[in-house]
Order: C-alpha cells, then structure tokens, then sequence
C-alpha cells in the first residue's frame, strides 16, 4: 500500500512510542525519580520557586539514598535556597560518595570562599581544575584565593590562565592589571588594564552582570545512569499504528514528542496547516487539549517558559506567533503579544542566563524576545545590541 510521506512519519513516531519499553508506565521508581528531578530542576531555576525544588529533590533522593547524583542535587538546591549549612552537608556526602564529580569541587570551594576558610577553598578548587582543566572561573576563583594567601606568583599564573581560557571576562584582566603594576610591569598592566576598559564597555547595559562564583558546574548535575547489567539486550522492533482522529497534510505535517501532563510518559504533538492534535501516550487523541481552533499552523516547539515543570509551546501560524500556557496537559493561549511577521521557526533558550527561557523567532524579519518572569516578555530584536 502506497504511504504519503506525511502519514509515514506519523505512523513512525507512534510506533517509537508506543514500543520503548517502559514508556507508557508512570508508576515505576525510575519514572517516578525522574518526574521530581524535572520538577526539582524546574523550581531550581526560578528564584521564586527554590524552596519547592528543595522538596523535590528530596523525594528523589528518598527513592534513591544510595545515589550521588541525587544527594549533590539536594545539596545544591538547600544552598540555592540560603540553607547553606544543611547544604554543605549533603554535597560533602556526595563529594565522598563520588569525588569524580567536578560540581562537588566547584560548590563546595565557593561556599568556603565565602566563609572565608581560605585553605579549605583553596583544596576544592585545585582539585576542580585538575578534573576540568579549561574551565575558567575555577582558574579565576583559586587566583583570588592564592592572592588572598599570600601567594602571588600562583594567584598570577591562575589569572593568565583564566584570561587565556576565556578572553571575554573582565575580572581576570583586572587582577591581572593591578598584579602587574605592583610589580613594575608596567607596559603589562597598561595592556591589561586597557583591555578590562573594553570589556567592561561592552557588557555595558547587560541584563545580567559578569558573575565569576558562576559556572555549568554551579547549575544542577544531569548524567545518563547506566542500566543494570542484568537487563537483557532490547529487540527493538517497529510496527505500525493508524493514530485515531488524524487527518494530516503531508506536505506541512510535523511533530513533537513532549510529556504534556508531567506523568514521565511521552505524548506526541501532530500538526499541519489544518491544524493540531494532541496523542496521549503516542495513540489517544485528546479532545479538549486546548489546540482544537488552531489553524494554519507552519511549526510548534515546546519549552517551558514559565518554570512551572509543564512544557508550553510557541505557535507560528500564517502571520502570527502565539505562546499557549501549559495547565497540567490542557493548553490555554497567552494574552502575551509576540512581535508580528511571518515566522517559519522558533528556538527556545536562555540568551540572558536568568534561568528562563527567551524566544528566538525566525522568518523574513527574525525577532528576540526576552522573558522577564513575572514581568511578562518584552521584544530585544535589535541584535546589534548583544
């Protein structure tokens, strides 16, 4: 029987959906870990909501007390939350139970930086930058703390590093700067010194201020876990599944997989330009999902926006972007204004490193719009300004 392309890679997707083992059961411990991790990293990333990814990072350890990676998450979300002895605590378990782990190393050197137990800092980050040689502000924070004790010649040497690794910081050109004048280099501290100048006037209007206690080791620790070796090899296999209710373009079909309700369970999102139709679990057809009106659709992509743990989703339709708000799998659109113009394509991501995500939009006149939390989000086009 001849296939449209469209129906192809419907029938596909469903079959990858419904076959992956496991997939369609939210009540196993594995699912269940992994529905307070994405709540945890959720609320980890909100200010207002750090206190509640504390909760759930707990309930994940409490299902598994053995592992190191969820005793360093609730650590690092009790210090998020100013509970920084109960937080040191935990993270130095997990530095015992794994010292591979370079996020153990980089935290724990912060907190003792700031309490001013130089030695014991200055121990965590030089084990920091023996497990991740070229990360920078690892190098700039041990510089400080050699500085701070007496040792200068080191302190130096971590800041040229810093400035080698990662040119765009000002503070190591600064340290640099200030470390070459004392000691009569002065065509050094010149160089330096005009360099700080230049950096620091670009980051000029930053919606968010160079931050050098910062890293990807500060933010919360994701790895794959291994299955266990006594699993047998899977059999993948692929079979074909008619997805009730669909009635799919093929030429401006397309799809994405996301867990609309939070159950750890993948549901799939199929649309054209007569529409969108929400599959539970790949195979059911929601009916009241909130995107029965939509037409002319040319793409939709999922994000998170609002850091609530439930995936949202921008629309573009024929001369409109729309964002439609995510309430526990039934999605109501925004009354946000997105800029106007035909868009063919939308990328979620936080330009800004605050810990939402923006809107990048592209078409024949692409846009940026920045998401300011409860403040709503506000159109940054003018790239030249980055």
């Amino acid at each position: 029987m001849k296939r449209t392309y469209g129906g192809l890679l419907l029938v596909v997707a469903a079959g990858i959906l419904v076959l992956l083992p496991g997939l369609n059961s939210a009540d196993t411990q594995e699912s269940q870990i992994a529905h307070y991790r994405n709540l945890g990293k959720a609320f980890y990333e909100n200010p207002t909501t750090q206190l509640q990814a504390v909760d759930e990072f707990k309930k994940a350890l409490d299902l598994a007390p053995n592992s190191a990676r969820e005793r360093l998450n609730y650590g690092l979300a009790l210090l998020r939350a100013g509970k920084t002895p109960e937080g040191t605590a935990e993270v130095e378990k997990a530095q015992k139970m794994d010292p591979k782990i370079p996020h153990t190393w980089f935290n724990l050197g912060i907190v003792y930086k700031r309490e001013s137990e130089y030695d014991r800092a200055i121990s965590q980050f030089e084990q920091m930058v023996r497990l991740v040689p070229d990360e920078p502000v690892s190098h700039y924070n041990l510089g400080v703390l050699y500085k701070l004790a007496g040792k200068s010649e080191e302190a130096v040497r971590q800041f040229e590093i810093t400035a080698k690794l990662n040119p765009n910081l000002a503070g190591p050109h600064f340290q640099l700067y200030n470390a070459y004048r004392q000691s009569d280099k002065l065509q050094d501290s010149s160089r330096e010194l005009a360099l700080f100048q230049e950096i620091k006037k670009s980051q000029a209007g930053a919606a968010i201020p160079e931050d050098l206690e910062w890293s990807y080791y500060a933010e919360i620790y994701e790895t794959i876990e291994p299955k266990s070796e006594d699993l047998p090899p899977g059999d993948l296999k692929f079979e074909d599944h008619a997805l009730a209710g669909n009635k799919t373009d093929p030429a401006t079909a397309g799809l994405a997989v996301l867990d609309a309700e939070g159950l750890g369970r993948a549901d799939l999102l199929a649309w054209c330009s007569d529409g969108a139709k929400l599959f539970k679990g790949g195979t059911t057809p929601v009916d009241n999902s909130g995107l029965e009106d939509l037409k002319g659709v040319i793409s939709v992509t999922p994000g998170d926006f609002d850091n609530d743990g439930y995936v949202d989703l921008c629309v573009l339709t024929d001369g409109s972007a729309f964002l439609y708000v995510n309430q526990k799998g039934t999605f109501k659109k925004s009354p946000v204004q997105l800029p106007a113009g035909r868009f063919v394509r939308a990328v979620w991501m936080d330009f800004d490193h605050d810990n939402d995500l923006d809107l990048f939009l592209f078409g024949e006149k692409s846009a940026l719009v920045r998401n300011n939390g409860t403040a709503g989000f506000s159109d940054q086009s003018d790239l030249s300004r980055l």
